[in-house]
């Protein structure tokens, strides 16, 4: 485990050796990265992504959110976003999740905290202050998103290939996670992008209480809602009828 300067100085020649790769190659993990985005950030949310590196992924947030703060504790890689972002609005800042908690806060609250590959370059003994600056900086309902190599992968990584790990590379598990925070799990999935299982995808949310009210559906789902019951019952008449007259009991509803 480096100190911070020795973790700044890591994140801020790395962008040179490895992110810069990313405007030369298409990557496949950015692009699952950046599907996983699409699909669970909402429309219109206001959006902080913590690690945001050069600045890919901030700039495809920027399509779907209302506003976006994207932070990284490198100023080499923030200087590299901004150039790469240009004028698509997102607020980019050279900032420490673990250090700047009272900045976060006055900038959020945030609908989604998007963490892309970073969870793993956080040492584990700083988790509970991590997710506690999360919480306090997340609406309610918000949700956090959180991509890193599965643990399967990462051991792999430390037995075969120990030189491609970074100053912090953890072996993060969803337990680890869920230890750690009080923001109840929605989605866990592997996924499969250079090798099978190679990452993991989370999303994490501030509110899942129920709720009674009926959900609003549009005239079309009702419409197809009453056609595949009308065909369901159609479909199983006879098998209906075989077992009610058994019993006499119409079994209408």
């Amino acid at each position: 485990m480096g100190t911070e300067s020795e973790v700044r100085d890591f994140y801020d020649q790395f962008s040179g050796k490895v992110l810069l790769e990313d405007f030369r190659r298409f990557n496949l993990r950015q692009e699952a990265l950046r599907r996983f985005c699409t699909d669970f950030v909402p429309r219109g949310a206001r959006v902080l992504e913590i690690g945001c590196g050069v600045g890919i992924n901030a700039k495809h947030l920027r399509r779907i959110a209302s506003r976006v703060v994207a932070v990284d504790i490198s100023d080499r890689n923030i200087e590299i976003a901004r150039e790469y972002a240009g004028n698509t609005g997102v607020d980019f800042r050279v900032l420490d999740v673990l250090e700047a908690g009272d900045e976060l806060a006055s900038l959020g609250p945030f609908d989604a905290v998007v963490l892309p590959d970073v969870i793993e370059h956080i040492p584990k003994t700083h988790y509970p202050h991590l997710f506690a600056t999360i919480a306090r900086v997340l609406a309610r309902p918000g949700r956090v998103l959180l991509t890193y190599p599965s643990p399967e992968y990462q051991r792999h990584l430390r037995e075969s290939a120990p030189r491609t790990l970074q100053i912090v590379d953890e072996v993060v598990t969803i337990d680890e996670i869920l230890r750690h925070t009080a923001l109840e799990l929605v989605h866990f999935s592997y996924k499969h992008v250079w090798h099978e299982n190679q990452y993991v995808h989370v999303v994490l949310t501030s509110d899942r209480a129920y709720h009674a009210e009926d959900l609003a559906r549009s005239p079309a789902d009702r419409f197809r809602y009453r056609l595949n019951k009308r065909c369901w019952r159609l479909r199983h008449f006879w098998f209906v009828r075989k077992f009610t007259r058994k019993t006499g009991s119409t079994g209408r509803s």
